[in-house]
C-alpha cells in the first residue's frame, strides 16, 4: 500500500453524525483504492493515509506548540492562527468576568459608590441585553451576527424551558449582586466557588450525570473547603453569606436547565439567541423583585445618586456599563466553550477566582486568614479533581470510536 493510499475500515456499528443534506453514501462513493466491495448493511468511513511517514506518533517535537494545539481538542493540528484565535478567547473572557466581579462590588459596595440597588442595577443590565440581542438579530449588523432562518422557540418549549431557566438566573444574578453590599469581594468569590457542587447534585436530580462514589467525594472535598472558609472568615456577615451561597445554588440549577435548553433546543445555541429569549423574562423578574424589596421609585427621590438630571444620566450610564461587560463576557464565555471546551473555561474559572482573590486584597484591603487561604486551596484541590474525572471520563467514551479523518483542511470546521 502506497502513502496517501485510503483503506477501508468495516462493517462499523454506527457512525456518529450525518451532516445534513449530505448523502451517508458519499463515503462509499470516495472510494478509489479498494479491493473489496461493500459488504450488505453495512457502514463505512474512510482514513486517509499521511503522505509522510510517521514514527507512532503525529504530534509535534515543539511542547509550546503541543500545549497550544490541545487548547482546542476540535482541531487535529496546530496552528499558529487556531491558537491566536483560543488564547484570545481566554483573555476576553478574563478580562470581561474579571471587570465584571469588581465593576458589580465598586457600584453597590456600601463602602464604594453605594447604589443601594443592586436588583435594579440588574434588572438594567438584562434590559441591555435584550435591547443589544434584538438589534443583532433584526439584522441590520449581520456583519457580526445572522439570523438563522427556520427556526425559532415553540410557546411550550418558551414556558416549561425558557422561563423556568430565565427565573433561575435572575434569581442568581440579584443574590450575587445583592450580597456585595454585606460582604468582601474575596469572601464572596470563594463561597461562590461552591457552584460545583450544587452543579453535580442537580445533575444526579435531572438525570444529567449517573452518582459515582469519586464524585460524591469530590463534592466532599468542595464543601469541606468551602466550610474552612466560612469559618476563617473574621468580617463574617450572614446576610451576605446566606445571599451569596443562595447565588450557588441558583447557579447549579440554572446551569442544569441551561444544558437541558441547549441540547434540547436547537434555536438557541447560539448566546445571542439564548439572551434574546431569557432576557425579558429576566428583565420582569428583576423590576419585580427590585419593585417588591428596593422600592426604587422611592429611591429616585431622595437619594444622592438621583438629585439632578446629570447625576441621573451618569447613575444609568454606569448600570448601562455593567450591562454591556455583562454582554461581552457571556459572549466571550460561549466562544471559549464552541472553540475550546467547558473544562478549559472550568480551568480558567479556578485561576480567576485566584486573580480576584489577590487583586481584592491588594485593591480594597480585604483581610484573608490561614484558614481562609487553607479553604480556599482545598475548594480548588475539589474543582481541579472533577476537571480531571470529566477529562477522563470523555477520553474513555471516545475511545475505540472510528472518526473520519478529513481530507481537506475546511472539512474539520462544521
Amino acid at each position: 500500500m502506497e502513502n496517501g493510499d485510503s483503506i477501508l475500515l468495516q462493517p462499523i456499528r454506527h457512525l456518529t453524525s450525518v451532516k445534513d443534506g449530505e448523502n451517508p453514501k458519499s463515503n462509499v462513493e470516495r472510494l478509489s483504492k479498494t479491493s473489496r466491495p461493500l459488504l450488505p448493511n453495512s457502514s463505512a468511513i474512510i482514513i486517509n493515509l499521511p503522505d509522510t511517514p510517521t514514527t507512532g506518533s503525529d504530534r509535534s517535537p515543539n511542547v509550546v506548540q503541543n500545549f497550544l494545539s490541545e487548547i482546542n481538542p476540535k482541531t487535529q493540528a496546530f496552528t499558529w492562527d487556531n491558537a491566536f484565535h483560543n488564547i484570545s478567547y481566554i483573555i476576553s473572557w478574563y478580562f470581561f468576568s474579571t471587570a465584571l466581579s469588581f465593576y458589580n462590588k465598586a457600584l453597590v459596595g456600601k463602602d464604594k459608590f453605594d447604589l443601594d440597588l443592586p436588583l435594579f442595577v440588574s434588572a438594567m443590565h438584562t434590559g441591555s441585553h435584550f435591547l443589544i440581542t434584538s438589534i443583532l438579530r433584526s439584522g441590520r449588523l449581520s456583519c457580526i451576527y445572522k439570523k438563522p432562518e427556520g427556526k425559532s422557540v415553540s410557546i411550550n418549549s418558551y414556558f416549561t424551558r425558557v422561563v423556568p431557566c430565565a427565573l433561575a438566573a435572575a434569581l442568581e444574578i440579584c443574590m450575587a449582586n445583592s450580597s456585595l453590599m454585606y460582604i468582601t469581594l474575596s469572601f464572596y468569590t470563594m463561597v461562590k466557588s461552591s457552584t460545583p457542587i450544587w452543579v453535580l447534585l442537580f445533575a444526579f436530580l435531572f438525570g444529567l450525570e449517573n452518582p459515582r462514589f469519586i464524585l460524591v467525594f469530590i463534592i466532599s472535598i468542595i464543601s469541606i473547603g468551602v466550610i474552612m472558609t466560612v469559618f476563617g472568615e473574621t468580617a463574617f456577615n450572614l446576610t451576605g453569606f446566606l445571599l451569596v451561597l443562595g447565588a450557588a445554588i441558583c447557579s447549579g440549577f440554572r446551569w442544569s436547565l441551561t444544558q437541558m435548553l441547549l441540547q434540547q433546543e436547537e434555536s438557541m445555541n447560539h448566546p445571542i439567541a439564548t439572551l434574546y429569549y431569557i432576557s425579558p423574562v429576566m428583565f420582569i423578574a428583576m423590576v419585580t423583585l427590585s419593585l417588591i424589596f428596593e422600592r426604587p421609585i422611592r429611591e429616585f427621590g431622595y437619594s444622592k445618586h438621583f438629585k439632578d438630571l446629570e447625576t441621573i444620566t451618569q447613575t444609568f450610564g454606569l448600570m448601562i456599563i455593567g450591562g454591556i461587560l455583562a454582554f461581552c463576557m457571556t459572549i466571550s464565555e460561549f466562544a471559549l466553550i464552541k472553540n475550546t471546551s467547558t473544562v478549559t473555561l472550568s480551568v480558567a474559572g479556578i485561576s480567576k477566582e485566584v486573580v480576584v482573590i489577590m487583586l481584592s486584597v491588594l485593591i480594597y484591603q480585604d483581610q484573608l486568614t490561614p484558614l481562609n487561604i487553607l479553604g480556599l486551596v482545598v475548594s480548588i484541590i475539589g474543582i481541579a479533581g472533577y476537571n480531571y474525572y470529566k477529562i477522563s471520563k470523555n477520553s474513555q467514551d471516545n475511545k475505540g470510536r472510528y472518526q473520519a479523518v478529513p481530507s481537506h483542511k475546511n472539512e474539520s470546521k462544521d
